[in-house]
């Protein structure tokens, strides 16, 4: 299914001045050094917001994973208000597509939790912190 909100506001701007920390271009994202997967993690790994288009701001893939469950719909619904908000005070986010900028949960404060009891022979950890 695909998500997106199509509001006039700054995302960059707008959600990076409202309480966001570590706001720029690949700031916590992490290199996988191992051929097996990330452990399921709600958010999931790569998922993030960001402007696909003018006015349009759309949520990675990796967002719908099956790992994704409250965390990740906190963090939809975070973006989403606070775009509306931008949006009632005449701001405007997205004013153009930027596909180099990434609003992870992190950014929100939003960290992601391992589910509990996976198999480690399958799959690696994600590295601790917020590596999103």
């Amino acid at each position: 299914m695909k998500r997106s909100v199509s509001h006039a506001v700054v995302l960059v701007f707008a959600l990076c001045s409202v309480g966001a920390k570590k706001c720029a271009p690949g700031s916590g994202q992490s290199s996988q050094s191992s051929s097996k997967p990330f452990c399921y993690m709600d958010p999931p790994v790569g998922c993030a917001a960001y402007c696909k288009a003018r006015d349009t701001v759309e949520f990675t893939p990796a967002c719908s994973h099956i790992s994704a469950g409250d965390r990740e719909l906190l963090f939809e619904l975070t973006v989403m208000n606070r775009v509306s908000e931008e949006y009632a005070q005449g701001n405007q986010v997205c004013p153009e597509a930027d596909l180099s900028f990434f609003l992870t949960p992190c950014h929100l404060d939003i960290a992601p939790q391992e589910w509990p009891n996976q198999d480690y022979e399958f799959c690696q950890p994600v590295p601790p912190g917020c590596p999103l």
